[in-house]
C-alpha cells in the first residue's frame, strides 16, 4: 500500500466525506466556472429572496487552489483527530451545526447593522 492510500485510509468518514464534497465542489467550480455569486453568502438575498440554499453553499465553494488546500489540510488534521475522539456521527452534526451556525450568525450581524 502506498503511502498516499495510507493517509487517505487512515481519515475517519466524516472528515473525508465534507473534503469530498468541498473537492468537488471545487472541480466543479474550476471546470464550469460557474459565477459564485450565486452560490456564496449575500444576507440580503437570503433575507429579501429567500435563497437559503446559500446557508450551505457558501461554506462549499472556495476562492482559489491555496483556499482548499489550507482548508483541506487543516481538516484533515484537526477534523480527523477530533473526529477519533468523538465520533463519526458527533463529527457530522458538529460541521452540520458549524456551517449553520456560522452563516445564519453571520446574516444576523448582517441585518442588524444593515437594516433600515
Amino acid at each position: 500500500m502506498s503511502r498516499a492510500s495510507e493517509t487517505l485510509a487512515d481519515i475517519p468518514l466524516s472528515t473525508r466525506t465534507i473534503l469530498a464534497l468541498c473537492l468537488l465542489t471545487y472541480l466543479y467550480q474550476f471546470l464550469f466556472d460557474p459565477p459564485l455569486h450565486n452560490y456564496t453568502m449575500c444576507p440580503q438575498n437570503v433575507l429579501y429572496l429567500h435563497e437559503f440554499y446559500r446557508i450551505i453553499t457558501s461554506a462549499l465553494f472556495h476562492g482559489g487552489l491555496m483556499h482548499i488546500g489550507m482548508n483541506s489540510m487543516s481538516t484533515m488534521a484537526i477534523g480527523g483527530m477530533l473526529e477519533k475522539q468523538i465520533g463519526t456521527l458527533m463529527m457530522g452534526i458538529t460541521i452540520l451545526w458549524g456551517i449553520l451556525l456560522t452563516s445564519v450568525i453571520y446574516v444576523f450581524i448582517s441585518w442588524l447593522l444593515f437594516a433600515t
